[in-house]
């Protein structure tokens, strides 16, 4: 062979390590070691530095996961594990060996590669991943869906309302007969197992790692049940948790929830800004991507906008740094929370988002003061004041929605 190829090594150890290095040393594989790593952080620092065209890994490494493989993925790096794991590796796209592997067989796979240069972001999209007998996507764009809507609730600084209007629509969209899943992705301050009187474990942390390393289970087993037969993906017990939903991890289980159910509603928490990337200098670990994750692959958007003058201000320069970032998405709706009473009123905060976001608002939710009992009580808004103006126009704004 005339080329000479390019490999990583990092085993953690293991006892295949020094004989595989010693014989692919032989100049007929047309391989070269480039450098033995000892640990996770000189092997991607080496590979996006050096850009081998494989790292060769053992198969029991914990840190084997679904964003290392697309971070080196995107930089042309596959990754080769040897070893036997209880993880399923090749659905993150780790091409694995036995863990007597010779460096015949090494080589060959080496070999076997496809030829490609550095991938693209988009490239990352192609590698399959299996949900509980179900085939999805890494980061399957929104066109390849079978089934399922993603609608993320949001909004500005403060509390418009966020979590109440997401829980009330997941609730609602229950009742009509909907596969509903309620997702709790704010990361800075999750309520909604308080709120429903849930456990605070399993979560959406339980979810991440499960799909970093391949779903070796459903993302099901992680879905508690609430009011009417809901699905509720908790959020995180502890705010200093964050770091545990990769962005890799998060993409793959928003692609599982909308194959696994019909519609998936997601509180996502208000900050978008990437000022912590000043504090945190690798990617992976950005805290607001779980918020601009799920608004970028989100079928629809509902902000929710206080009504007020404070409200209305924080829910524009929320969607105009959103907009000034992003691609909109399909369908974008505001929603107005404790609304005024005052006809005049409600025409000025109506002809303010009008005029700033550039749609009209879909729905005006009045003050509502049984939404304190929700808390309290742990119930849904229907089981203790059934009749609720509030309610009837969520109910529209869900007409409108799953329409």
């Amino acid at each position: 062979m005339s080329d000479v190829v390019s490999v990583v090594v990092c085993s953690g150890g293991a006892a295949w390590e020094l004989a595989l290095v010693r014989d692919l040393g032989r100049p007929e594989f047309g391989i070269r070691v480039a450098r033995r790593c000892v640990d996770h952080g000189e092997l991607l620092g080496t590979a996006l530095r050096d850009r081998p065209r494989a790292v060769l890994v053992d198969a029991s490494l914990p840190w084997v996961d679904r964003d290392l493989v697309t971070t080196l993925r995107r930089s042309g790096t596959e990754v080769i594990a040897i070893g036997n794991s209880a993880r399923p590796l090749g659905q993150i796209g780790v091409h694995c060996l036995a863990p007597d592997a010779s460096a015949d067989a090494v080589a060959a796979a080496v070999f076997a590669l496809d030829p490609v240069g550095p991938a693209s972001a988009d490239s990352a999209k192609t590698a399959a991943g299996t949900m509980g007998g179900v085939t999805t996507a890494l980061n399957a764009p929104d066109s390849d869906r079978t089934a399922g809507r993603l609608l993320v609730v949001w909004g500005g600084a403060g509390a418009p309302g966020r979590t109440t209007v997401a829980i009330h629509l997941a609730v609602e969209a229950a009742r009509a007969g909907h596969s509903t899943l309620l997702i709790d992705a704010d990361v800075w301050s999750a309520s909604i197992a308080q709120t429903l009187e849930l456990d605070e474990a399993p979560s959406v942390a339980q979810a991440a790692r499960l799909a970093a390393d391949g779903w070796p289970e459903s993302i099901t087993t992680c879905v508690q049940t609430g009011p009417d037969g809901l699905g509720v993906l908790t959020g995180l017990a502890r705010a200093e948790l964050w770091p545990e939903v990769r962005e890799q991890a998060w993409r793959a289980v928003l692609a599982a929830a909308v194959v696994a159910y019909d519609f998936v509603i997601v509180d996502a928490a208000a900050p978008i800004e990437e000022d912590e990337g000043l504090v945190f200098d690798r990617v992976p670990f950005r805290r607001n991507l779980v918020t601009t994750v799920a608004l970028e692959r989100a079928d629809e958007i509902v902000m929710v906008a206080a009504a007020d003058p404070v409200g209305l201000r924080r829910a524009v320069v929320a969607h105009r740094s959103w907009t000034e970032r992003a691609t909109p998405v399909h369908e974008f709706r505001v929603v107005l929370n404790r609304a005024p009473r005052a006809g005049r009123r409600l025409q000025d905060c109506s002809r303010m988002v009008s005029d700033w976001i550039g749609v009209r608002p879909v729905a005006f939710l009045p003050d509502e003061p049984a939404l304190a009992r929700v808390a309290w009580e742990g119930r849904a808004l229907h089981a203790i004041a059934p009749r609720s103006s509030w309610l009837r126009e969520l109910r529209s704004l869900l007409t409108e929605v799953t329409a």
